[in-house]
C-alpha cells in the first residue's frame, strides 16, 4: 500500500458490524486511497469527498471505470459475490487484490492475498505500520462527484410511461435525509441502491436479496417503523410483489403512520423475470400483471394514494415532507413506470448469462 500509486479500499457490511469506519478513513487517508463499498456496506467510510458509492451493478458506470485502474485494491469484510465483483469484471487483470475478513480463506478466486482478521484492528494495525507515509495523491487528480453520477434518464420512456431513473432521482432528492430504505425484491431493486443514499450501512434493508424472495416489503415497514422510530421509513417494492404482500399492507399503513412512505414501481410485469426468461423465449403471458391501481388500495386502509404518471405528480412528496409526521398521512406513490427501461445491474446479469 505505501508504494501503490492508485490504491483503492472497499469494505462491506462486515467492516460495519466491527466498527471500522473511522479506522478505515484513518487508512485511506494515509495512502491517498479512493474508496468504495458494497450494497450493504454504503455510507462507511467519514469522508464521502473521495468515496466512489457502491460497486457492482449498482455502481456508476465511470466509478466502475475508475476502480478498474487500481493497482492496489484491499477488501475489508466484504464476501466479494458475484453482484459485487461484476461477475469477475470489477477489477482488472494487473490489480493486486488482498482481503481482509474473518472467513477461513479467501472467498474469491481473484484475492491475492488474504489476511484472517477484525476489519478495525487490521486497518489500525496498517496505519501504524504505515507510519507516515507519503500519500498517493490519487483522489486527489479524479472529480469523483462526476464519476459516481448515475444517468438521469428522460421524463418519459418512448412508451409514454415514466422513465423509472428519472423518477428515482426525483424521489432521492425529496426523500427526508433522516430515512430507512426497506427493498423488497424485484427488477427495481437498482433503483433505491443508485439514487437514494443512505447514510450508514444499517440505514438499507435489502429483505428481498437477503430471502432472494418477493412479497417481503410491506411487512418488512412494520419492523423498520419500530426499530427506527426517529426516521422516514422508505419502502421500494414492486407491483409484483406489493401483490403478494397485501395481506400487510394495512399494518405498514398503521404502524408507520406519518414516518411511511411507500413507492411502487408499477410496471403491470414481475420485471425481472420478463427480462431474463422473456429474452430466453419463454412465454411472457404468464410474466404479465393487469395494471392494478395502488393508489386506491392504499387509501382503503387509511393511507394516502397518489399515482404519478409524470415527474410533477411528485410534487406531492415535495409537500408531504414539509408537513409535521404527527398529523401527515402514509403516502403510497403508485409510479407508472416503462417496462421497457432495463437496470444496469440486471443488463450485467443478462450478460453474464449469455
Amino acid at each position: 500500500m505505501a508504494g501503490a500509486r492508485r490504491p483503492l479500499l472497499l469494505a462491506g457490511r462486515g467492516a460495519f458490524l466491527a466498527g471500522a469506519g473511522p479506522a478505515l478513513g484513518r487508512l485511506a487517508d494515509a495512502t491517498g486511497a479512493v474508496t468504495a463499498t458494497t450494497a450493504l456496506g454504503r455510507g462507511l467510510f467519514p469522508e464521502q469527498r473521495y468515496d466512489l458509492g457502491v460497486t457492482g451493478g449498482f455502481g456508476a458506470a465511470g466509478a466502475m471505470a475508475l476502480v478498474r485502474e487500481a493497482d492496489v485494491a484491499v477488501v475489508f469484510g466484504a464476501s466479494l459475490n458475484q453482484f459485487t465483483m461484476r461477475f469477475g469484471q470489477l477489477f482488472a487483470p494487473g490489480t493486486q487484490v488482498f482481503q481482509v475478513d474473518v472467513a477461513g480463506a479467501a472467498t474469491h478466486p481473484n484475492v491475492g492475498g488474504f489476511v484472517r482478521g477484525d476489519a478495525a484492528l487490521v486497518a489500525d494495525a496498517l496505519v501504524a505500520e504505515l507510519g507516515d507515509p507519503a500519500p498517493s495523491g490519487w483522489r486527489e487528480r479524479v472529480d469523483i462527484d462526476a464519476l459516481r453520477a448515475y444517468d438521469a434518464g428522460d421524463e418519459l420512456a418512448p412508451d409514454g410511461l415514466l422513465d423509472p431513473r428519472s423518477a428515482a432521482r426525483r424521489i432521492g432528492e425529496l426523500l427526508p435525509a433522516q430515512r430507512v430504505v426497506v427493498s423488497d425484491g424485484g427488477h427495481f431493486i437498482g433503483w433505491a441502491n443508485m439514487y437514494w443514499p443512505v447514510a450508514s450501512p444499517d440505514r438499507m434493508m435489502m429483505v428481498g436479496t437477503a430471502y432472494q424472495s418477493i412479497g417481503l416489503g410491506f411487512p418488512s415497514v412494520v419492523g423498520a417503523a419500530l426499530a427506527r422510530p426517529e426516521s422516514t421509513v422508505v419502502l421500494t417494492t414492486g407491483d409484483g410483489g406489493g401483490l403478494m404482500a397485501l395481506a400487510d399492507l394495512e399494518s405498514a399503513v398503521r404502524t408507520a403512520r406519518g414516518r411511511g412512505v411507500a413507492v411502487v414501481w408499477n410496471d403491470a410485469a414481475y420485471g425481472a423475470e420478463v427480462h431474463v426468461y422473456g429474452r430466453k423465449g419463454l412465454v411472457e403471458g404468464p410474466m404479465l400483471i393487469p395494471q392494478v391501481d395502488f393508489a386506491a388500495l392504499a387509501a382503503a386502509v387509511g393511507a394516502e394514494g397518489v399515482v404519478v404518471r409524470t415527474l410533477a405528480d411528485l410534487d406531492r412528496l415535495a409537500t408531504w415532507a414539509a408537513e409535521d409526521p404527527a398529523t401527515r398521512p402514509f403516502l403510497l406513490l403508485d409510479l407508472r413506470v416503462s417496462p421497457a427501461v432495463v437496470a444496469p445491474y440486471q443488463q450485467e446479469i443478462l450478460r453474464a448469462n449469455s
